[in-house]
This record gives C-alpha cells, structure tokens and sequence, in this order.
C-alpha cells in the first residue's frame, strides 16, 4: 500500500487558514449569544421562533467545520491512503442537510397556520413601574441578531475565497441569510403590531423559504465535490477551467504531443490525472516527473497529479 505525501499549504495560506479559524471561534460565539437572546424575547412570534430554530442550526457549519478540519490535519495512513481532505466537506454535507430539513419544517408550519388563520398574540410586560408591549424587546432581540452575522459574515467570505475553503464561503452566505432573517423577524413584529395577523406568519414563511434555499444549494454544492466533480470557481459557481490550462501548458513542452487533463476538487485541494501523448521514449521517466512538478507549481491547490503516458488520447 502506497500512501500519498503530506499536503504542504504554502506559508501565506496557512496564515489565512488559522485566520479563518479564528472568524468561526468567534462566529460561534456570537451565534451561541443570539441564539440565547432570542429565546429570551420571541414570546408567541412564530417569526420569532422561526428565527430562533435557524439560528440554533446554523451553528452546525461552524462547529462541523472545526471538527472537520481537526481530521483533515491527519495524514494518509493504510486505512485512508488518500488521506482526510474530504473531511471538511463531509461535514458540509450533513450541516446542508440539516438546514434543508428545518426549511421544509418552517415553510410547511408556516402556510398551516396561514390556510388556518392562526392569531399570534404579543403581551406586555411590567417594567420599571411601566407596561410595555413585548414586541419591543422582540425588536431589539432580533435586531441583535442583525449585527454580527453582517460583519462576520462579509470577513469570512473575503478570506475563504484566498484559501478556497467552500464551507466556509457557504458559512458565510448563511451569515448574509440569518441577518436578512433577522430583518424579517422584524417586520413580522412589527405586523403584528399593526394589527395584520398574517404579517407573523408570512415573515415566517419567507424565513423558511431562505433557509431551505440555502441547504438545497449547499447539498448539490457537497455532493459534486464528493462525486468528483470538475473543479468550480467558488465565487461565480462555474467551471474554473484549470485543467485546459494544464493542458495547455503541457502541449507547450518539446516531447508532447498531445495532452489531457482529467481534474476533481477534495476540500480545498485539487488532485486528478494527466495524459500525454509523447513523441519518444527518451529519458521519458524523467520527463514525466519533470511534467508533474511542473504541474504542481501552476496552482498551490493541485496537490497530488499523476502524468501518465498513453499512445493515443
């Protein structure tokens, strides 16, 4: 059994990944506190509640992300010889499904108690000697909820784009959702207030929609990666086109013919097969190690790439 090497991130990345690791310690954090706040103050609201469940499932991705990346760390063994690069997506799988799940609950929840005309009522509380409509406090509750996960959102897409880290990328588009579901939540207080019974349930609703969204895209996102798909762009969701550049960077060398590049994405890390047709048999073991390196230095994402020779393509 022949295992592979190590994968060596350069110095620069490595930097941006413990970057990325600090943004979700404190990304949890700040998650954990909204989470508590909402409970706190979400009374009868079904918007409330509905903001409250995301926001307690939307502290899978990052907690599954830190676990996943403690196992990526491992290197090949005989049981894993590939090694653990597919951890992180493991993880981005199941905390996809999830939010997948809780969309379909609060969407269907939500047009029950539509097609019902359910009533939500909000009370008062005693404070400071004053009666005061609770739905203030749900206001300032959800507008906690706001902040954060604006900031912290927008500094996590920035650095997962440097290191290619699509589960926290898709971490941060649930960040951008949980505060425009904090802005919902709002409005559906706010309905209330008003006296329009079904704003409550109808922010709920499109608080469930966004977050059945998000899942079912990050679930088709995770499994083309496991199935092997061709490397995407994580930015514009697109091919990159990275092998036609290998290839065509082959076809550039004196003894090749002709050249195909067969690439697929493990994490953050790209691995895949290349096939040259050569026009001799000289020295052509040393040509080929020269080929594969030379590969591996046109992008730091290509971490194991085998050049194989072929008579034809």
């Amino acid at each position: 059994m022949i295992r592979r090497l190590p994968y060596d991130m350069p110095a620069h990345k490595r930097a941006n990944v413990h970057q990325l690791v600090r943004l979700e310690w404190i990304n949890l954090g700040f998650r954990v506190s909204i989470v508590i706040v909402l409970f706190l103050t979400m009374g009868n609201s079904q918007a409330m509640k509905a903001a409250w469940l995301e926001d307690i499932l939307t502290l899978v991705p990052p907690i599954a992300f830190l676990i996943a990346l403690h196992f990526r760390k491992r290197e090949p063994n005989d049981t894993f010889p590939y090694g653990y690069q597919r951890a992180t997506v493991v993880a981005f799988l199941c905390g996809s499904v999830v939010l997948t799940v809780l969309g379909i609950y609060l969407v269907a929840d939500s047009l029950m108690t539509l097609a019902k005309q359910e009533r939500t009522s909000i009370g008062s509380i005693e404070w400071l000697g004053h009666t005061w409509w609770q739905g203030w406090l749900m206001i300032l509750g959800l507008l906690y909820s706001v902040v954060p996960p604006f900031i912290i959102g927008r500094l996590q897409e920035k650095v997962a784009v440097t290191v290619h880290e699509k589960t926290v990328h898709v971490d941060a588009q649930v960040s951008k959702a949980d505060w425009m579901t904090g802005l919902a939540g709002v409005v559906g207080v706010l309905g209330i207030g008003l006296g329009f019974w079904w704003a409550d349930a109808a922010a709920a609703l499109v608080i469930g929609a966004d977050v059945f969204r998000d899942g079912y895209t990050n679930i088709k996102e995770a499994v083309g990666d496991l199935l092997d798909r061709r490397p995407h762009s994580i930015t514009t969701g697109k091919p990159e086109g990275l092998a036609e550049k290998l290839e065509q960077r082959l076809e550039l060398l004196s003894w090749v013919k002709q050249a195909a590049v067969r690439l697929r994405e493990e994490g953050n890390v790209i691995s895949g097969e290349a096939f040259v047709v050569p026009d001799c048999n000289l020295e052509l073991v040393a040509r080929l190690e020269c080929a594969r390196k030379l590969l591996k230095s046109q992008d730091w994402r290509v971490y194991e790439i085998v050049v194989v020779p072929v008579e034809k393509l």
